[in-house]
């Protein structure tokens, strides 16, 4: 069991499942949301993102989707620990494909979409096929983020995400290509430099960009 925050959010991470990375809790404290928004949090693993944002901003809704079922039942477990920490949120914890979740879902009914996706497209994968299954794009590639996005956020909804910094111009050309406007990049280091950027992308929205260093 470990702390999420200074307020005593908890989360519990078996030793089978991706583990809390500091990637997580960056993009979580980038992103703003407003009471009256539907959240979807994209792979939400052990529910890192879906604690943090709901406690931190208390959406009307998280929905909270991975394709692990062992994650989306670690989830439910985090959420019941916590649950008195987060009583001004309904959420609905999915296991399903996110590809196929406007199949699911209504389509075009988010506000806020939220997502660490795997970075991984080449490379030796983990024995572990849970750690392995988080770290590669083989079942969420940055193109099927930004397509899901498209189908899954109203017009004018804003995306959030990570992408390695030097993969950044891949990032911005895949959502501009889907009709999205990067707004905000926040470029994240460590005691090796530059190496994270976080995303604000907004569907349909205009070109002016804020970098943040």
């Amino acid at each position: 069991m470990e702390y999420l925050n200074e307020a005593g959010l908890l989360i519990e991470q078996p030793d089978d499942l991706y583990k809390l990375s500091s990637d997580a809790v960056a993009l979580a404290n980038f992103v703003t949301c407003k009471k009256t928004d539907r959240v979807i949090d994209v792979g939400c693993g052990t529910g890192v993102l879906t604690l943090l944002i709901a406690f931190n901003h208390q959406p009307r809704e998280m929905i909270s989707v991975d394709i692990n079922s062992a994650a989306v039942k670690q989830l439910e477990k985090n959420l019941t620990i916590n649950q008195d920490k987060l009583t001004m949120t309904k959420f609905t914890p999915l296991h399903a494909d996110a590809r196929q979740l406007h199949t699911i879902i209504n389509a075009n009914s988010a506000d806020v979409i939220v997502c660490n996706p795997p970075y991984f497209t080449t490379g030796k994968k983990a024995q572990n096929s849970n750690v392995s299954q988080a770290r590669h794009d083989d079942t969420l590639s940055l193109e099927d983020l930004a397509l899901l996005c498209t189908r899954n956020l109203k017009y004018g909804g804003t995306v959030y995400f990570c992408y390695p910094a030097n993969q950044l111009a891949k990032a911005v050309t895949i959502f501009e290509n889907n009709n999205f406007r990067i707004k905000t990049i926040k470029l994240v280091a460590n005691n090796k430099g530059i190496y994270l950027a976080i995303f604000c992308a907004k569907k349909g929205g205009g070109h002016n960009t804020t970098l943040l260093v």
